[in-house]
């Protein structure tokens, strides 16, 4: 799931440079580079809502899992409602291309924000107890196995246990799909 590894998150890194197109395409007067600037924008929003899901189930799944999720979805809309409500204002006052430099400008330090967690998760994920996830298991037997094999064994156990096989999805049943 959320690991340090910068080459599990190549998708999410699709919507700074996606909104920075936009930018780019107002500037220019480019409708064409905005709209393809919000098709890249949306291929990374998406996945990052799941990632940032995952990490609060992760670190709020023993207390206070319902009201953090419901926390980071008014939080959400809230922001959302906010800027309609400011967009005008803005190009009012400061002009036309006010409203793109402060969205652009905010999902830069969503981004930045992004990145440190990734630079700290490990530790974060290690100092909050926080129950490791398969990939990470698997990596902790590896790193066991040179001096416990046993011990090896049975993390890679675990790891087995926590993996999701796609084939147990296909079995979900109809209500699951509609």
């Amino acid at each position: 799931m959320v690991r340090a590894d910068p080459a599990k998150y190549p998708i999410i890194a699709h919507y700074f440079p996606g909104q920075a197109l936009v930018l780019l395409g107002d500037l220019q007067g480019s409708v064409r580079l905005m709209v393809f600037g919000l098709f890249v924008f949306g291929l990374g929003t998406s996945p990052l809502a799941v990632v940032q899901e995952s990490i609060i189930v992760r670190f709020f799944n023993s207390h206070g899992l319902g009201i953090s999720m419901a926390i980071g979805l008014v939080a959400g809309k809230g922001v959302s409602f906010v800027s309609a409500r400011t967009t005008y204002p803005l190009a009012a006052k400061f002009g036309r291309h006010a409203p793109f430099i402060a969205s652009a400008i905010l999902t830069g330090l969503s981004f930045v924000v992004n990145l440190i967690y990734l630079l700290v998760s490990k530790w974060l994920i290690r100092e909050t107890g926080t129950t490791l996830e398969a990939r990470e298991v698997q990596n902790e037997a590896r790193k066991r196995a040179l001096y416990n094999v046993s011990e090896a064994r049975a993390l890679e156990k675990v790891a087995r246990k926590r993996y999701v096989n796609l084939n147990d999805v296909l079995a979900l049943g109809d209500v699951f799909w509609a």
